[in-house]
């Protein structure tokens, strides 16, 4: 067992794949494992949300999905990869592998999945594997669009067989695929093998509407899962899972579509076989927690999304008994031009992706208010400060204790009680009273 420290549904798509030869896979494809190193380190980050540059001109279409992107920075999308690709490849030491649970596209759109595997391209020449599971925005999204002026023009979505080839690093990796799913398993060395869960729901075919939020596990994945179970523990070896929905309600507000459905049978099944840490996204929020419930023994990482403030990245350390993770944000800097450097978005990039988001919430937050009685504009900028800094605080995982007692210093606490949506918003997400969300340690 391991201690904690401190510091419509997804069978459909078994036909799918089924009806496009994509059942045809090799039972073990790949059984070397990634690195030979006996403590390696994997990078893990969740919603990149790319969309390509080819896709958007930057006319008022465009400026018009910036506007209501829930506070996602969508104008240095290139620049942000760069960091990151830069970051990976001149770490010491080196990750063995880059994991992105989900949501890598904007909405879907093949040129986006494109053109962000070519971004990432350097870090398999430099040795760096790079593991992805596809999110509920990534398969069969009706919402892929290019945007050109003032129209929004449709986009080709990425069906599974794209998804397969455009990333056929990872799957190229797997010892292991199901047949049912776009789920795979990698053996990262003698002790761990990492299992890439597919939660998604998707059609069978190109779609028109918006994507589910929603996630599902068909049966035979799950017969799939456990079987991959079952085989690590018979070796000694140790599953570490990834997928897009999350295991646990991370917030009480965000849990229906949020919290995959199977989420009870899968956290049987990882306690049963001793899966000490679940990692996910999907939420936006970077959040770290044990089973509200106390009944299910895996801790699971959220990764806040990447291309929202203050976006993370996660370093984890995967020791033979023990496992560390630390989130960092990313730092732009070293890859900037002379002229970017001379940009003051760029310059000050994460104070620029903080105003980005508070800028995009603030009316959200607001609007159920604005015209409240005894709202004045002092109050009204006063509660606006508040409420989105108390935002920005929860998904950058930075609310806990000190942060919560620097918000009721802020002038807006005093009206707060003034406007009780306001105040259950607010007392709903002021404070974490789980675990520490930046820095994670199991011991077995």
């Amino acid at each position: 067992m391991w201690r904690r420290g401190l510091a419509i549904g997804v069978s459909l798509l078994a036909m799918v794949l089924f009806a496009m030869g994509l059942t045809a896979v090799q039972p073990a494809i790949n059984r070397r494992p990634l690195t030979a190193q006996a403590a390696p380190t994997v990078w893990v980050l969740s919603d990149t949300h790319f969309i390509a540059p080819s896709l958007r001109d930057g006319g008022r279409a465009w400026r018009d999905i910036q506007a209501t992107a829930a506070g996602k920075e969508l104008r240095y999308q290139p620049v942000a990869i760069r960091a990151l690709v830069h970051a990976a490849t001149t770490a010491k030491p080196k990750p063995a592998a880059v994991i992105i649970t989900g949501d890598l596209t904007f909405n879907g759109e093949l040129a986006s999945a494109t053109s962000l595997a070519k971004r990432l391209a350097p870090l398999a020449k430099a040795g760096i594997r790079l593991l992805v599971i596809p999110g509920n925005h990534d398969i069969y999204d009706g919402w892929a669009r290019a945007y050109r002026g003032s129209k929004q023009l449709r986009a080709t979505q990425i069906g599974p067989a794209d998804w397969r080839r455009v990333f056929a690093g990872s799957y190229a990796a797997a010892f292991a695929e199901d047949p049912a799913s776009l789920s795979y398993a990698v053996r990262l060395n003698p002790h761990y093998q990492l299992l890439m869960l597919d939660t998604n729901s998707y059609t069978m075919q190109p779609a028109s509407q918006a994507p589910a939020t929603g996630g599902q596990v068909s049966r035979a994945t799950i017969q799939w899962l456990t079987k991959q179970l079952q085989a690590g523990k018979a070796a000694g070896v140790h599953s570490v899972v990834f997928m897009h929905h999350d295991l646990y309600a991370h917030d009480r507000r965000m849990q229906a579509g949020w919290v995959v459905d199977q989420a009870p049978t899968l956290r049987r099944l990882f306690t049963r076989y001793h899966v000490p840490v679940v990692f996910a996204g999907h939420i936006h929020a970077q959040d770290i927690a044990a089973d509200p419930a106390g009944q299910a023994t895996p801790i699971e990482v959220l990764s806040g999304s990447f291309t929202t403030s203050p976006g993370y990245y996660g370093s984890v350390r995967l020791a033979p008994h023990a496992i560390t993770y630390q989130a960092h944000p990313l730092n732009v800097k070293p890859v900037l031009t002379a002229a970017q450097l001379a940009t003051p978005a760029l310059a000050n990039y994460p104070q620029f992706m903080k105003q980005t988001f508070k800028q995009a919430n603030a009316g959200l937050l607001m609007q159920d208010v604005l015209l409240a009685k005894g709202m004045t504009d002092q109050k009204l900028t006063a509660l606006s400060d508040l409420m989105t800094e108390m935002m920005w605080q929860f998904f950058a995982g930075r609310d806990d204790a000190a942060a919560a007692k620097r918000l009721q210093q802020m002038p807006g606490y005093r009206y707060l009680q003034e406007f009780p949506s306001l105040a259950r918003q607010f007392h709903a997400r002021e404070l974490d009273r789980n675990l520490p969300d930046l820095h994670l340690r199991l011991a077995d």
